[in-house]
């Protein structure tokens, strides 16, 4: 099995036709067909369903899919570390992380970087999905969920919630702000799909407590910008924006309501220390950035 045809087993796929496959890999289509029908023999298995005018996988073709794409995808990512090795120049990091931890921590940690540091690339991914990236081709995965066993990693930090106020709102002259007062006022929060929603809605029944929701937002950018426009006290982890003012929220013991960041990745990457320089840069960072009030666990 090659991986030259595995690459042409997937451009198949991708287009759908061995017409438009063959134009993409610039093979001719009947060189083509023959070496499609030559990988279905060594494998034992019919991948494609030909009785329609489109190609359509068979049972046997979806659950190969996953497996050549990541043999592929394994090559690909030796190919580069071995032409990283003999060229002498920075290699490439793929960080898969939640939007607002791009924007807030990984983003300006990034900017701090000079040209000798592993160029990185950044996708978005949402917490439940980030760890799952690391099978599609991400170095390292960033979540506030704590990474399975199979996966290297180490805490990165705790980040405090926020509850932004006006500079006009009674509690504009405070640096915090308890679960029980929060949970009397008018709150615009996140849906529950954000940790940052999940921690709250914890603290406040632990508080034996509810509370009030003006608005659910999608984004933190638009809670604050709601909170802004005087709609109420927008509850997020990401930093301040248009002016608004930063309140810790305080549990019932006195605690700070926080967020766990975690970093992961594959034990046997090629490019393990590079990851860990990451890392534990990125925890660094977090803590010069934050204080140390934010330093990780564990």
């Amino acid at each position: 099995m090659e991986l030259r045809v595995l690459r042409y087993f997937l451009t198949i796929v991708d287009t759908g036709s061995v017409t438009k496959a063959a134009e993409e890999v610039r093979v001719a289509q009947p060189s083509l067909s023959r070496q499609l029908r030559g990988l279905e023999a060594s494998l034992g298995m019919t991948l494609f369903d030909r009785g329609g005018k489109q190609l359509i996988l068979t049972a046997a073709g979806r659950r190969f899919l996953p497996l050549a794409r990541d043999l592929v995808a394994r090559a690909d990512a030796a190919e580069a570390a071995v032409g990283a090795l003999a060229s002498g120049r920075a290699m490439r990091i793929t960080v898969a992380a939640p939007p607002t931890t791009i924007t807030d921590v990984i983003a300006p940690f990034l900017s701090t970087w000079g040209p000798e540091d592993p160029l990185v690339t950044v996708q978005a991914e949402s917490p439940a999905r980030a760890y799952q990236a690391l099978g599609r081709g991400a170095d390292v995965a960033i979540s506030t969920a704590p990474p399975r066993r199979r996966f290297a990693g180490l805490p990165v930090a705790r980040l405090p919630l926020w509850a932004y106020v006006r500079a006009d709102h009674a509690w504009a002259d405070r640096d915090d702000v308890t679960i029980g007062e929060l949970a009397a006022a008018p709150l615009i929060v996140l849906t529950p799909a954000h940790i940052t929603r999940r921690v709250l809605d914890h603290a406040v029944q632990d508080a034996d407590a509810s509370y009030d929701i003006v608005l659910e937002c999608d984004t933190p950018h638009v809670a604050q910008a709601m909170a802004a426009s005087g709609h109420g006290i927008a509850v997020v982890s990401d930093d301040p924006r248009f002016d608004l003012h930063p309140l810790l929220i305080l549990d019932g013991a006195g605690e700070p309501l926080q967020i766990h960041l975690h970093a992961a990745w594959d034990p046997s990457h090629y490019a393990l220390r590079s990851i860990e320089t990451f890392a534990t840069g990125l925890s660094r960072f977090c803590v010069e950035q934050y204080g140390p009030q934010v330093t990780a666990r564990g």
